[in-house]
């Protein structure tokens, strides 16, 4: 049977998942993310299983800021990375969201591991609405916090302390860890 609107002249029925591959439990938190248009990209048709990237991460990050703020953000210039060119990216670091891993890289294909993702998301936050509170006096160390570098304990227990990060059963944060795509885009 033919099917037929005043509006369009498509319609798609069981349209696919932009995602490959996700994990039932972020399937519903990735749809979410997809409508409000926060996933790059880079991301779409991505095995969503898999850990995460700089770049990706990066590219998330600046996706969130311009959609919240409304805003659109300008990549720094000169480029100061010898291994990337990546626009996303350096609207990142103009922002201040990230940094290199030294003075001329950044190594964008190297995964991001938990501490580095709630550093990153800390600093969009914070660059989406810089007169915030930020205070995390009284919020709970996690047990594992002395693995936690110091540069990524303000944020960690800030995103804790809205639960967007958790520790695992026994409520260590797991610093080190890879992050898979599903998790940092949900």
């Amino acid at each position: 049977h033919n099917i037929y609107s005043p509006f369009s002249n498509v319609a798609s029925i069981g349209t696919e998942a932009f995602y490959k591959e996700a994990s039932g439990w972020a399937k519903s938190e990735l749809q979410k993310a997809n409508d409000l248009g926060l996933i790059p990209a880079m991301l779409k048709g991505a095995d969503m299983t898999k850990p995460i990237t700089r770049e990706e991460f990066a590219e998330l990050a600046v996706v969130l800021y311009e959609r919240v703020t409304d805003k659109k953000s300008e990549p720094v210039s000169p480029n100061p990375f010898t291994d990337t060119a990546n626009q996303q990216i350096l609207k990142a670091y103009n922002l201040g969201i990230t940094s290199g891993t030294s003075q001329t890289t950044f190594s964008p294909k190297v995964l991001i591991n938990r501490e580095q993702c709630a550093a990153m998301l800390f600093r969009a936050i914070k660059a989406i609405h810089p007169q915030g509170d930020y205070n995390v006096a009284g919020v709970k160390d996690f047990p594992d916090q002395k693995h936690i570098s110091s540069w990524a304990v303000e944020g960690t227990k800030f995103l804790a302390k809205l639960g967007i990060v958790k520790g695992d059963n026994s409520g260590n944060f797991m610093p080190k860890a890879v992050t898979p795509a599903q998790e940092a885009a949900g």
